[in-house]
């Protein structure tokens, strides 16, 4: 089967340096919500990491600094991350520094916001605490708690990199070729599309931390699946939106059948789930300018249900 593939995110990051024995660092939040300790992850999960309290280069200067090549750097910037006590380092995407407070700096560090994309080690296994490190200096730890999995299906926020929490994120569908689903572009009944997500845990055969894979299968999927799909009728407009109600029969429901589950080759840590759209699906009404969405998707991992509103084809 061809497995289809997405040009490669933009990730882009900054970093800061500190002139004191233990930066000041202070860990705001890990993944897509609001932080709690310990932090939930899933081994090979790509999250960002975001702190307050690292200083910015010795002249001032704010820094962004990018992954160019896979394996992925361990550091990047004059920042690493690692877990205490092991040689386990988190690859690297990107790191990005910026002034939330357009004043001056001097001083207050906490008007910095410095955010680590990485990737979580494959291999950790329990509860532990990790440590970032700024310029050769390390900080307090944080403690970390690996789950089997952690499903965050890609979003519009995910692609562009945006982390402001006033913006209004939807998640994305995808054309084998690529494209994303959308009113102009529907899906069509009889094709295959493709959900792209972070977190969804161990695959085989294992893939390095760091590496783009050229193909690695969910580590028990065959025969028993981590994840579910389900498609609904579902009707979105610009005031309301109003999902079929769940039923018992819903909750019984096998769901759909999921064609390829695993990492996306030449992807370090995101995953695609191939998903045929049945023949039978008939949407209440077509998507316009008034329906922004006639059906939904949704995605089930041991962690809960994300759920994809998109336009089907008539």
């Amino acid at each position: 089967m061809k497995i289809t593939t997405i040009t490669p995110l933009a990730l882009l990051l900054c970093i800061g340096s500190s002139a004191f024995a233990q930066p000041a660092a202070s860990l705001a939040a890990v993944g897509y919500t609001g932080p709690g300790f310990p932090l939930p992850v899933a081994p090979g999960q790509v999250v960002t990491l975001f702190f307050y309290g690292v200083a910015p280069f010795a002249d001032g200067q704010l820094r962004f600094a990018q992954a160019t090549n896979v394996p992925l750097p361990t550091t990047l910037a004059g920042l690493s991350v690692h877990i205490a006590q092991q040689p386990l380092s988190f690859p690297i995407f990107a790191v990005r520094q910026q002034n939330e407070c357009d004043q001056d700096l001097a001083g207050n560090l906490g008007c910095l916001l410095t955010s680590i994309r990485v990737q979580v080690p494959i291999e950790l296994l329990a509860t532990t605490e990790m440590i970032l490190n700024v310029n050769g200096q390390t900080s307090r730890g944080f403690a970390v708690q690996p789950i089997a999995d952690n499903s965050h299906v890609l979003t519009s926020c995910d692609v562009s990199w945006d982390i402001r929490f006033t913006t209004s994120c939807s998640r994305l569908l995808f054309h084998a070729d690529g494209n994303a689903v959308s009113e102009s572009d529907p899906a069509r009944r009889g094709e295959t599309i493709i959900v792209y997500a972070f977190g969804l845990g161990q695959t085989s055969p294992r893939v390095p931390n760091g590496a783009a894979p050229s193909g690695a299968i969910f580590k028990d999927f065959a025969g028993h699946p981590r994840v579910r799909a389900r498609f609904l009728s579902y009707l979105s407009t610009e005031l309301t939106a109003i999902p079929r109600a769940f039923s018992q029969e819903d909750a019984d429901d096998p769901g759909s059948p999921i064609a390829f589950a695993g990492l996306t080759p030449g992807q370090v840590g995101l995953y695609q789930l191939n998903i045929p759209v049945p023949q039978t699906l008939q949407p209440q009404a077509p998507c316009s300018k008034v329906v922004l969405g006639n059906m939904a998707l949704h995605i089930t991992t041991s962690q809960g249900t994300e759920s994809i509103a998109f336009c089907l084809q008539p």
